[in-house]
């Protein structure tokens, strides 16, 4: 959110980045695996700033950000059973 922070950052990555790219014969592959990361990358234009050197993947989500709606529908119903124990990762 800082510019100059931003700036200071990408300066310090573009030539560490074009190293690693050179030495691989391809760009450097980074894969963000949350929808969260995703989202933000593109709402701040950040893959646009990155070096010709990066690539980013989008990975396939974590659990909890693509899990369909259906699905959390069912564990809402196991957890209302009383007999039931349900546990959960800390994130979902």
């Amino acid at each position: 959110r800082d510019p100059g922070k931003a700036r200071a950052l990408l300066s310090a990555i573009a030539p560490l980045a074009n190293r690693v790219s050179e030495r691989l014969g391809r760009p450097l592959q980074l894969m963000e695996f949350c929808g969260g990361h995703t989202h933000t990358i593109f709402r701040y234009g950040i893959e646009q700033l990155l070096p010709d050197s990066i690539e980013l993947i989008h990975g396939p989500g974590c659990p909890v950000c693509v899990l369909p709606m259906g699905r959390i529908d069912d564990c809402v119903t196991l957890a209302e059973n009383p007999k039931v124990i349900f546990t959960t990762f800390g994130d979902a």
